[in-house]
Protein backbone atom coordinates (compact mmCIF):
# COMPACT_ATOMS: atom_id res chain seq x y z
CA UNK A 1 0.00 0.00 0.00
CA UNK A 2 1.42 3.29 -1.09
CA UNK A 3 1.13 6.17 1.23
CA UNK A 4 2.63 9.51 1.27
CA UNK A 5 6.24 9.16 3.00
CA UNK A 6 8.21 9.92 0.33
CA UNK A 7 11.52 11.30 2.43
CA UNK A 8 11.90 8.46 4.30
CA UNK A 9 15.18 6.38 4.14
CA UNK A 10 17.32 7.32 0.81
CA UNK A 11 14.33 10.19 0.00
CA UNK A 12 14.32 7.59 -3.49
CA UNK A 13 10.40 6.89 -3.19
CA UNK A 14 7.41 5.45 -1.98
CA UNK A 15 7.51 3.59 1.37
CA UNK A 16 5.24 0.35 1.22
CA UNK A 17 3.46 -0.56 4.12
CA UNK A 18 1.11 -3.91 4.72
CA UNK A 19 -2.43 -4.05 5.81
CA UNK A 20 -5.02 -6.38 7.33
CA UNK A 21 -8.04 -5.83 9.41
CA UNK A 22 -8.37 -3.42 11.83
CA UNK A 23 -9.41 -3.49 15.54
CA UNK A 24 -10.17 -0.26 16.40
CA UNK A 25 -14.28 0.89 16.79
CA UNK A 26 -15.14 3.82 15.02
CA UNK A 27 -17.08 6.48 17.36
CA UNK A 28 -20.30 8.50 16.43
CA UNK A 29 -19.29 12.00 16.03
CA UNK A 30 -21.19 14.55 13.95
CA UNK A 31 -19.94 17.02 11.54
CA UNK A 32 -23.31 18.30 9.81
CA UNK A 33 -25.22 20.38 12.63
CA UNK A 34 -28.42 19.57 12.82
CA UNK A 35 -31.26 21.11 10.87
CA UNK A 36 -34.52 22.84 13.27
CA UNK A 37 -36.42 20.58 11.40
CA UNK A 38 -35.93 17.24 9.45
CA UNK A 39 -36.25 18.34 5.91
CA UNK A 40 -38.16 15.69 3.66
CA UNK A 41 -37.48 15.94 -0.36
CA UNK A 42 -39.50 14.25 -2.74
CA UNK A 43 -37.52 14.16 -6.12
CA UNK A 44 -40.21 12.45 -8.40
CA UNK A 45 -39.15 11.55 -11.81
CA UNK A 46 -38.30 14.40 -14.80
CA UNK A 47 -40.48 13.92 -17.36
CA UNK A 48 -40.57 14.53 -21.22
CA UNK A 49 -42.11 17.43 -21.95
CA UNK A 50 -43.58 16.52 -25.33
CA UNK A 51 -45.50 13.09 -25.22
CA UNK A 52 -43.71 11.86 -28.74
CA UNK A 53 -40.40 12.29 -27.31
CA UNK A 54 -40.70 9.91 -24.78
CA UNK A 55 -38.70 6.93 -26.56
CA UNK A 56 -35.81 9.66 -28.07
CA UNK A 57 -35.34 11.15 -24.10
CA UNK A 58 -35.59 7.34 -22.37
CA UNK A 59 -31.75 7.07 -21.96
CA UNK A 60 -31.04 11.08 -20.74
CA UNK A 61 -34.40 11.15 -18.57
CA UNK A 62 -33.44 7.40 -16.82
CA UNK A 63 -29.30 9.17 -16.34
CA UNK A 64 -31.26 12.47 -15.25
CA UNK A 65 -33.06 10.74 -12.71
CA UNK A 66 -30.59 8.55 -11.08
CA UNK A 67 -27.72 11.27 -10.97
CA UNK A 68 -30.16 13.80 -9.15
CA UNK A 69 -31.35 11.54 -6.83
CA UNK A 70 -27.75 10.38 -6.06
CA UNK A 71 -26.28 13.43 -5.70
CA UNK A 72 -29.36 15.00 -3.41
CA UNK A 73 -28.89 11.81 -1.29
CA UNK A 74 -25.34 12.33 -0.61
CA UNK A 75 -25.53 15.98 -0.20
CA UNK A 76 -26.45 14.96 3.52
CA UNK A 77 -29.06 17.78 4.03
CA UNK A 78 -31.97 15.93 3.27
CA UNK A 79 -34.31 13.42 3.73
CA UNK A 80 -35.30 11.53 0.75
CA UNK A 81 -39.04 10.54 0.49
CA UNK A 82 -39.42 6.58 -0.95
CA UNK A 83 -40.69 6.66 -4.51
CA UNK A 84 -42.61 4.00 -3.82
CA UNK A 85 -44.92 5.86 -1.55
CA UNK A 86 -45.44 8.98 -4.78
CA UNK A 87 -48.59 9.51 -5.88
CA UNK A 88 -48.75 7.67 -9.97
CA UNK A 89 -49.11 10.83 -11.86
CA UNK A 90 -46.32 12.12 -13.24
CA UNK A 91 -45.54 15.92 -12.96
CA UNK A 92 -44.61 17.94 -15.67
CA UNK A 93 -46.03 21.02 -15.51
CA UNK A 94 -46.64 23.51 -12.50
CA UNK A 95 -50.50 22.37 -12.72
CA UNK A 96 -50.18 18.69 -12.48
CA UNK A 97 -48.79 18.87 -8.95
CA UNK A 98 -51.78 17.57 -6.70
CA UNK A 99 -51.15 18.70 -3.28
CA UNK A 100 -53.69 16.80 -1.72
CA UNK A 101 -53.17 13.58 -2.81
CA UNK A 102 -49.27 13.76 -1.61
CA UNK A 103 -50.55 15.48 1.68
CA UNK A 104 -51.88 11.76 1.79
CA UNK A 105 -48.63 10.44 2.27
CA UNK A 106 -47.80 8.51 5.97
CA UNK A 107 -45.06 11.13 6.45
CA UNK A 108 -44.65 14.99 5.44
CA UNK A 109 -42.77 16.19 2.34
CA UNK A 110 -41.17 19.67 2.75
CA UNK A 111 -40.24 20.42 -0.32
CA UNK A 112 -40.27 18.31 -3.70
CA UNK A 113 -38.28 18.71 -7.18
CA UNK A 114 -40.36 18.04 -10.25
CA UNK A 115 -39.23 18.83 -14.21
CA UNK A 116 -39.25 18.15 -17.87
CA UNK A 117 -36.79 17.32 -20.42
CA UNK A 118 -36.83 18.49 -24.18
CA UNK A 119 -34.68 17.90 -27.13
CA UNK A 120 -34.87 21.33 -29.65
CA UNK A 121 -32.45 21.49 -32.35
CA UNK A 122 -29.95 18.78 -30.43
CA UNK A 123 -29.67 20.87 -27.38
CA UNK A 124 -31.42 19.54 -24.30
CA UNK A 125 -33.18 22.15 -22.19
CA UNK A 126 -34.32 21.04 -18.98
CA UNK A 127 -37.35 23.27 -16.73
CA UNK A 128 -36.66 22.28 -13.33
CA UNK A 129 -38.41 23.68 -10.12
CA UNK A 130 -39.12 23.39 -6.66
CA UNK A 131 -42.41 23.70 -4.80
CA UNK A 132 -43.10 24.37 -1.15
CA UNK A 133 -45.60 21.59 0.22
CA UNK A 134 -46.19 22.91 3.49
CA UNK A 135 -47.25 26.88 1.45
CA UNK A 136 -48.59 24.53 -1.20
CA UNK A 137 -46.52 26.93 -4.07
CA UNK A 138 -43.41 26.72 -6.05
CA UNK A 139 -40.39 28.07 -3.90
CA UNK A 140 -38.00 28.66 -7.25
CA UNK A 141 -37.32 27.37 -10.54
CA UNK A 142 -33.85 26.84 -13.13
CA UNK A 143 -33.62 26.65 -16.75
CA UNK A 144 -30.22 24.39 -18.07
CA UNK A 145 -29.52 23.83 -21.68
CA UNK A 146 -26.45 21.88 -23.10
CA UNK A 147 -25.80 19.09 -24.87
CA UNK A 148 -27.44 15.61 -24.80
CA UNK A 149 -24.16 13.98 -23.56
CA UNK A 150 -23.60 16.66 -20.94
CA UNK A 151 -27.38 15.47 -19.05
CA UNK A 152 -25.06 14.68 -15.86
CA UNK A 153 -23.73 17.86 -15.65
CA UNK A 154 -27.17 19.45 -15.79
CA UNK A 155 -28.93 17.35 -13.71
CA UNK A 156 -25.94 17.74 -10.73
CA UNK A 157 -26.20 21.87 -11.34
CA UNK A 158 -29.87 21.43 -10.64
CA UNK A 159 -28.84 19.09 -7.43
CA UNK A 160 -26.04 22.29 -6.84
CA UNK A 161 -29.30 24.90 -6.74
CA UNK A 162 -31.23 22.83 -4.45
CA UNK A 163 -28.69 22.23 -1.67
CA UNK A 164 -28.01 26.28 -2.32
CA UNK A 165 -31.39 27.38 -2.57
CA UNK A 166 -33.36 24.82 0.76
CA UNK A 167 -29.83 25.36 3.32
CA UNK A 168 -30.24 29.28 2.86
CA UNK A 169 -26.46 29.08 1.04
CA UNK A 170 -25.08 26.81 4.02
CA UNK A 171 -23.76 25.07 1.08
CA UNK A 172 -22.96 25.91 -2.67
CA UNK A 173 -23.59 21.79 -3.76
CA UNK A 174 -20.69 20.02 -4.42
CA UNK A 175 -22.63 17.84 -7.23
CA UNK A 176 -20.33 20.09 -9.99
CA UNK A 177 -17.16 19.54 -8.72
CA UNK A 178 -13.90 17.55 -9.60
CA UNK A 179 -11.49 15.12 -8.02
CA UNK A 180 -8.08 15.03 -9.17
CA UNK A 181 -5.88 12.01 -8.56
CA UNK A 182 -3.04 9.56 -9.28
CA UNK A 183 -3.95 6.72 -11.39
CA UNK A 184 -1.72 4.11 -12.31
CA UNK A 185 -2.27 2.21 -15.67
CA UNK A 186 0.29 0.13 -16.57
CA UNK A 187 3.66 1.32 -15.71
CA UNK A 188 2.92 5.14 -15.81
CA UNK A 189 1.10 7.11 -13.07
CA UNK A 190 -0.64 9.96 -14.21
CA UNK A 191 -2.60 12.92 -12.94
CA UNK A 192 -6.77 12.05 -13.90
CA UNK A 193 -9.57 14.25 -13.05
CA UNK A 194 -12.94 12.97 -13.14
CA UNK A 195 -16.26 14.28 -11.40
CA UNK A 196 -16.81 13.93 -7.62
CA UNK A 197 -18.44 11.01 -8.19
CA UNK A 198 -16.15 8.95 -10.38
CA UNK A 199 -17.48 9.89 -13.81
CA UNK A 200 -15.86 11.45 -16.79
CA UNK A 201 -12.26 10.18 -15.78
CA UNK A 202 -9.82 11.79 -17.85
CA UNK A 203 -5.93 12.04 -17.81
CA UNK A 204 -5.06 15.59 -17.42
CA UNK A 205 -0.15 14.55 -17.69
CA UNK A 206 0.18 11.91 -20.11
CA UNK A 207 3.87 12.38 -19.70
CA UNK A 208 4.44 8.34 -19.45
CA UNK A 209 6.01 8.66 -16.00
CA UNK A 210 5.43 8.92 -12.40
CA UNK A 211 3.14 11.93 -10.95
CA UNK A 212 2.00 12.18 -7.86
CA UNK A 213 0.12 14.04 -5.00
CA UNK A 214 -2.01 16.49 -6.59
CA UNK A 215 -3.30 19.68 -5.12
CA UNK A 216 -5.84 21.58 -6.26
CA UNK A 217 -5.68 25.78 -6.54
CA UNK A 218 -9.13 26.61 -4.31
CA UNK A 219 -10.63 28.35 -7.68
CA UNK A 220 -9.66 25.56 -9.59
CA UNK A 221 -7.50 27.25 -12.24
CA UNK A 222 -4.07 25.33 -11.40
CA UNK A 223 -3.23 21.97 -10.08
CA UNK A 224 0.49 21.58 -8.53
CA UNK A 225 1.88 17.75 -8.63
CA UNK A 226 4.86 16.21 -8.30
CA UNK A 227 6.27 14.68 -11.86
CA UNK A 228 9.08 12.48 -12.37
CA UNK A 229 9.33 13.06 -16.29
CA UNK A 230 12.87 14.39 -16.19
CA UNK A 231 14.07 11.37 -14.07
CA UNK A 232 14.19 13.54 -10.59
CA UNK A 233 10.77 14.41 -8.16
CA UNK A 234 10.09 17.97 -9.29
CA UNK A 235 7.29 20.43 -8.48
CA UNK A 236 4.79 20.69 -11.63
CA UNK A 237 2.09 23.92 -11.56
CA UNK A 238 -0.24 23.73 -14.67
CA UNK A 239 -3.26 25.54 -15.56
CA UNK A 240 -6.17 23.97 -15.90
CA UNK A 241 -8.07 25.95 -18.00
CA UNK A 242 -5.66 24.83 -20.61
CA UNK A 243 -3.19 22.72 -19.25
CA UNK A 244 -0.19 24.77 -19.91
CA UNK A 245 2.81 24.19 -18.06
CA UNK A 246 3.63 27.35 -15.37
CA UNK A 247 6.65 28.96 -14.43
CA UNK A 248 8.13 26.75 -11.34
CA UNK A 249 12.06 26.15 -10.34
CA UNK A 250 13.83 22.81 -10.65
CA UNK A 251 15.88 22.88 -7.84
CA UNK A 252 17.92 19.32 -8.24
CA UNK A 253 17.15 17.95 -5.30
CA UNK A 254 13.72 15.66 -4.32
CA UNK A 255 10.65 18.13 -4.07
CA UNK A 256 7.22 16.90 -2.70
CA UNK A 257 4.27 17.00 -1.75
CA UNK A 258 2.98 20.71 -3.16
CA UNK A 259 -0.07 22.55 -1.40
CA UNK A 260 -1.33 26.01 -3.08
CA UNK A 261 -2.24 28.59 -0.50
CA UNK A 262 -5.98 29.82 -0.25
CA UNK A 263 -5.68 32.43 -1.63
CA UNK A 264 -3.23 31.41 -4.75
CA UNK A 265 -0.38 33.06 -3.94
CA UNK A 266 1.71 31.30 -2.49
CA UNK A 267 2.60 27.32 -2.58
CA UNK A 268 4.02 24.79 0.50
CA UNK A 269 6.25 22.09 -0.29
CA UNK A 270 8.76 19.93 1.33
CA UNK A 271 12.38 20.18 -0.49
CA UNK A 272 15.31 17.72 0.52
CA UNK A 273 18.50 20.10 2.41
CA UNK A 274 22.33 19.43 2.32
CA UNK A 275 21.41 17.84 5.62
CA UNK A 276 19.68 14.67 3.61
CA UNK A 277 16.80 15.07 5.26
CA UNK A 278 13.31 17.45 4.12
CA UNK A 279 12.10 20.49 5.11
CA UNK A 280 8.74 22.91 4.23
CA UNK A 281 9.71 25.61 2.36
CA UNK A 282 6.93 28.50 1.36
CA UNK A 283 7.29 29.90 -2.15
CA UNK A 284 5.81 32.65 -4.47
CA UNK A 285 4.02 30.23 -7.38
CA UNK A 286 6.71 30.86 -9.55
CA UNK A 287 9.16 29.98 -7.24
CA UNK A 288 10.69 33.11 -5.83
CA UNK A 289 11.07 34.28 -2.29
CA UNK A 290 11.62 30.79 -1.05
CA UNK A 291 12.27 30.72 2.47
CA UNK A 292 12.37 27.55 4.73
CA UNK A 293 10.07 27.27 7.49
CA UNK A 294 10.84 23.93 9.63
CA UNK A 295 14.45 23.94 9.27
CA UNK A 296 14.44 20.66 11.45
CA UNK A 297 16.61 17.63 11.15
CA UNK A 298 13.47 15.17 10.17
CA UNK A 299 11.38 14.86 7.68
CA UNK A 300 9.03 16.89 7.95
CA UNK A 301 6.40 16.76 4.97
CA UNK A 302 2.51 16.76 3.34
CA UNK A 303 1.76 20.60 4.70
CA UNK A 304 -1.61 21.58 4.37
CA UNK A 305 -2.95 25.39 4.66
CA UNK A 306 -5.65 26.51 7.66
CA UNK A 307 -8.22 28.42 5.41
CA UNK A 308 -6.98 31.72 7.12
CA UNK A 309 -3.49 31.21 5.49
CA UNK A 310 -1.63 31.79 9.09
CA UNK A 311 -1.05 28.35 9.98
CA UNK A 312 -0.13 25.00 8.34
CA UNK A 313 -0.22 21.28 9.53
CA UNK A 314 1.74 18.44 8.18
CA UNK A 315 3.35 15.32 9.23
CA UNK A 316 6.97 14.97 10.82
CA UNK A 317 9.22 12.08 12.38
CA UNK A 318 10.83 14.33 14.67
CA UNK A 319 9.33 12.46 17.59
CA UNK A 320 10.57 9.15 15.89
CA UNK A 321 7.59 7.94 13.39
CA UNK A 322 5.54 10.32 11.28
CA UNK A 323 3.17 12.66 13.62
CA UNK A 324 0.64 15.61 13.06
CA UNK A 325 2.33 18.81 13.67
CA UNK A 326 0.69 22.57 13.00
CA UNK A 327 2.45 25.92 12.80
CA UNK A 328 2.62 29.20 12.02
CA UNK A 329 2.68 30.14 8.34
CA UNK A 330 6.50 31.41 9.01
CA UNK A 331 7.30 28.39 11.16
CA UNK A 332 6.80 29.22 14.33
CA UNK A 333 4.62 27.90 17.25
CA UNK A 334 4.72 24.03 16.27
CA UNK A 335 2.67 21.76 18.35
CA UNK A 336 2.20 18.66 18.08
CA UNK A 337 -1.48 17.81 17.63
CA UNK A 338 -1.35 13.66 17.61
CA UNK A 339 0.47 12.19 21.02
CA UNK A 340 -1.27 8.66 21.16
CA UNK A 341 1.93 7.58 18.77
CA UNK A 342 1.65 5.09 15.76
CA UNK A 343 1.95 5.93 12.40
CA UNK A 344 0.31 9.27 11.01
CA UNK A 345 0.34 11.56 7.34
CA UNK A 346 -1.62 13.29 4.89
CA UNK A 347 -3.44 15.78 6.94
CA UNK A 348 -5.73 17.67 5.23
CA UNK A 349 -7.27 21.24 6.81
CA UNK A 350 -11.28 21.77 6.47
CA UNK A 351 -12.22 24.35 4.26
CA UNK A 352 -14.36 25.76 7.58
CA UNK A 353 -10.76 25.10 9.62
CA UNK A 354 -12.87 23.39 12.61
CA UNK A 355 -11.06 19.54 11.63
CA UNK A 356 -7.56 18.40 10.11
CA UNK A 357 -8.40 14.80 8.59
CA UNK A 358 -5.00 12.36 8.23
CA UNK A 359 -4.14 8.72 7.95
CA UNK A 360 -3.12 6.96 10.99
CA UNK A 361 -2.14 3.35 12.01
CA UNK A 362 -2.39 3.79 15.85
CA UNK A 363 0.59 1.83 18.19
CA UNK A 364 -0.12 -1.96 17.62
CA UNK A 365 -2.63 -1.41 15.07
CA UNK A 366 -2.31 -3.52 11.59
CA UNK A 367 -3.97 -0.74 8.97
CA UNK A 368 -4.17 2.86 8.25
CA UNK A 369 -7.66 4.19 8.52
CA UNK A 370 -8.92 8.14 8.56
CA UNK A 371 -9.11 10.52 11.70
CA UNK A 372 -9.88 13.91 12.19
CA UNK A 373 -8.73 16.16 14.83
CA UNK A 374 -10.54 19.01 15.59
CA UNK A 375 -8.08 21.50 15.13
CA UNK A 376 -8.82 23.80 18.19
CA UNK A 377 -9.36 20.75 21.03
CA UNK A 378 -6.99 18.58 19.24
CA UNK A 379 -10.28 16.02 20.01
CA UNK A 380 -9.46 13.05 17.46
CA UNK A 381 -12.05 10.89 15.84
CA UNK A 382 -12.21 7.99 13.96
CA UNK A 383 -14.47 7.42 10.42
CA UNK A 384 -13.12 4.23 9.02
CA UNK A 385 -12.38 1.09 9.94
CA UNK A 386 -12.45 -2.30 9.41
CA UNK A 387 -10.65 -4.61 6.34
CA UNK A 388 -7.96 -2.98 4.23
CA UNK A 389 -5.95 0.44 4.64
CA UNK A 390 -7.97 3.84 4.39
CA UNK A 391 -5.52 6.41 3.51
CA UNK A 392 -4.84 10.45 2.12
CA UNK A 393 -7.86 11.76 2.67
CA UNK A 394 -8.98 15.43 1.19
CA UNK A 395 -11.84 17.70 2.25
CA UNK A 396 -14.75 18.82 -0.12
CA UNK A 397 -15.20 22.60 -0.20
CA UNK A 398 -18.14 22.13 1.95
CA UNK A 399 -16.12 20.79 4.47
CA UNK A 400 -18.74 17.96 5.20
CA UNK A 401 -17.54 15.42 2.52
CA UNK A 402 -14.04 13.42 2.39
CA UNK A 403 -12.58 11.60 -0.31
CA UNK A 404 -9.68 8.73 0.00
CA UNK A 405 -8.25 5.94 -1.29
CA UNK A 406 -8.37 2.39 0.34
CA UNK A 407 -7.39 -1.43 -0.40
CA UNK A 408 -10.47 -2.74 1.00
CA UNK A 409 -11.78 -4.60 -2.05
CA UNK A 410 -7.78 -5.24 -2.78
CA UNK A 411 -6.25 -2.72 -5.20
CA UNK A 412 -5.97 0.91 -4.42
CA UNK A 413 -9.47 2.73 -5.49
CA UNK A 414 -10.71 6.26 -4.63
CA UNK A 415 -14.05 6.31 -1.96
CA UNK A 416 -15.93 9.10 -1.05
CA UNK A 417 -17.87 9.82 2.30
CA UNK A 418 -20.07 12.12 4.29
CA UNK A 419 -18.17 13.87 6.98
CA UNK A 420 -19.06 11.51 9.94
CA UNK A 421 -17.92 8.19 8.11
CA UNK A 422 -21.35 7.05 6.65
CA UNK A 423 -22.27 6.46 2.92
CA UNK A 424 -19.18 5.37 1.91
CA UNK A 425 -18.60 4.78 -1.47
CA UNK A 426 -16.31 3.44 -4.32
CA UNK A 427 -16.17 6.18 -7.00
CA UNK A 428 -13.02 4.84 -9.42
CA UNK A 429 -13.20 1.28 -10.84
CA UNK A 430 -9.77 1.06 -13.27
CA UNK A 431 -6.35 1.11 -12.67
CA UNK A 432 -4.79 2.03 -9.55
CA UNK A 433 -5.45 5.22 -7.86
CA UNK A 434 -4.27 6.88 -5.11
CA UNK A 435 -4.13 10.39 -3.51
CA UNK A 436 -7.33 11.95 -3.98
CA UNK A 437 -7.68 16.18 -3.98
CA UNK A 438 -11.22 17.52 -3.50
CA UNK A 439 -11.65 20.73 -6.40
CA UNK A 440 -13.21 23.99 -4.93
CA UNK A 441 -16.85 24.98 -5.37
CA UNK A 442 -17.84 25.59 -9.09
CA UNK A 443 -18.75 29.62 -10.00
CA UNK A 444 -21.65 30.00 -9.72
CA UNK A 445 -23.62 31.89 -12.71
Amino acid sequence: MYVKTVLSGLLLGLILFPSSSSTQDKPQILIRPPAQEEVILAVPNVQPLLSEQAAELADSIRIFNQVLWDDLRFSGFFTLAGKSFYPPDPIVRPEDLKYDAWSTLPFRVSFLSAGSLELSGGILRAELRIFDMKLRSMSFGQRISGDIDQVRSIAHRWADEVVYKLTAGASRGIASTKIAYTSRRGDAKEIYVMDYDGHDARAFTRNGSLNLFPNWSTDNTRLAFVSFRTGQPEINIHSYLDGARLPFPMFNSLATTPAISPDGSQIVFALRTPRGDADLFISRMDGSDRRNITNHPAIDQSPTWAPSGRQIAFASDRNGTNQIFICDSDGANVRRILVEGGDADSPSWSPDGRWIAFHWRPRFGANYDIFIAEAGSGRINQLTSGSGSNQNPTWAPDSRHLAFNSNRNGADQIFIMLGDGSEQRMVTTQGVNTSPSWGGFVRRD
